[in-house]
């Protein structure tokens, strides 16, 4: 039997790359995109550790650069048609798109430029469609699965992350639509939202915040609030959920015959959400006003 094979984008670090190592050592032929050479061998010395290597292929791309997807398109339909016997009489089928990549951009939205807005929702938003729609037909010839990495900020909006969270709130408007639209053709759709875990991109978001502030941040007067939101990162990239429990997640959604359209990681993430839900504005905005002491 020929081996199921998976895209995934952002497997550099994080959810990408534990997800790619994870389902290649489950015997799943994963293409793994990456921005950097140095980042392709790394995964692949990571994989050989694991006696995986096999069943992993480095690719880079750029996913916000349209000409380097479409590269990335023409590659992908080369590995699947040397994998997949011609004399089927089939086109090329890929088995499902895991849309990982993506980064964030934290600071209070008075203070942000446009130009970080703006990029923001084109590697967030944007640069997901374009990936999905190009790899569309493989996927409606396997009757795929694509899962798209939302957030829980994409169900709650909170200072220093909004501009963060209004692209995730505007992915999970799409893959609604996108559920729907695909259901037809055989294509399941589902989002993963998780929580805080121990990965770098807020530190990472709030440093580059830091940097364009300059000195004027501590006499910002959004310096008590920024203090507060670099003292959540640092325990966010400390504690959160195992970056494991997020593969698991993904092997579910693979394995079922009828996935979820959300799946909350950890459990406790979707118990927060749905306080969000129920809880009058006035009072949800108090709550968190009194956490971040704002």
């Amino acid at each position: 039997m020929a081996r199921k094979t998976i895209l995934i984008t952002g497997c550099s670090s994080g959810f990408g790359r534990c997800t790619a190592l994870d389902l290649a050592c489950r015997g799943w032929h994963v293409l793994a995109t990456v921005r950097k050479e140095a980042d392709s061998a790394s995964l692949l010395e990571e994989a050989e550790r694991k006696h995986c290597d096999y069943n992993i292929t480095p690719l880079l791309c750029d996913i916000t650069q349209a000409e380097q997807v479409e590269k990335l398109r023409d590659e992908v339909k080369v590995i699947l048609q040397a994998e997949q016997p011609a004399a089927r009489g089939e086109a090329p089928h890929l088995d499902a798109l895991l849309n990982n990549a993506g980064t964030a951009y934290g600071g209070p939205i008075e203070l942000m430029p446009l130009e970080d807005i703006r990029a923001q929702f084109e590697i967030n938003v944007f640069a997901h469609v374009g990936v999905t729609q190009l790899f569309l037909p493989l996927l409606k010839a396997a009757r795929g699965k694509i899962i798209f990495v939302s957030s829980i900020s994409g169900r709650i909006s909170v200072p220093v992350t909004g501009v963060y969270s209004a692209s995730k709130y505007a992915l999970e408007g799409l893959c609604d639509a996108l559920r729907l639209e695909l259901a037809p053709f055989g294509v399941r759709v589902s989002l993963i939202e998780p929580a805080s875990s121990p990965t770098s991109i807020w530190m990472t978001s709030l440093q580059r915040s830091f940097e364009r502030l300059g000195d004027a941040r501590d006499s910002s007067p959004y310096a008590r609030l920024l203090t507060m939101a670099e003292k959540s990162a640092t325990q966010s990239s400390q504690s959160g959920f195992p970056i494991q429990k997020f593969s698991d997640t993904v092997v579910r959604i693979l394995d079922s015959s009828h996935p979820r359209a959300r799946y909350s990681v950890p459990f406790n993430a979707a118990l927060l959400m749905l306080l969000r839900r129920f809880l009058p504005d006035v009072v949800w905005d108090r709550l968190i006003r009194l956490a971040m002491r704002w």
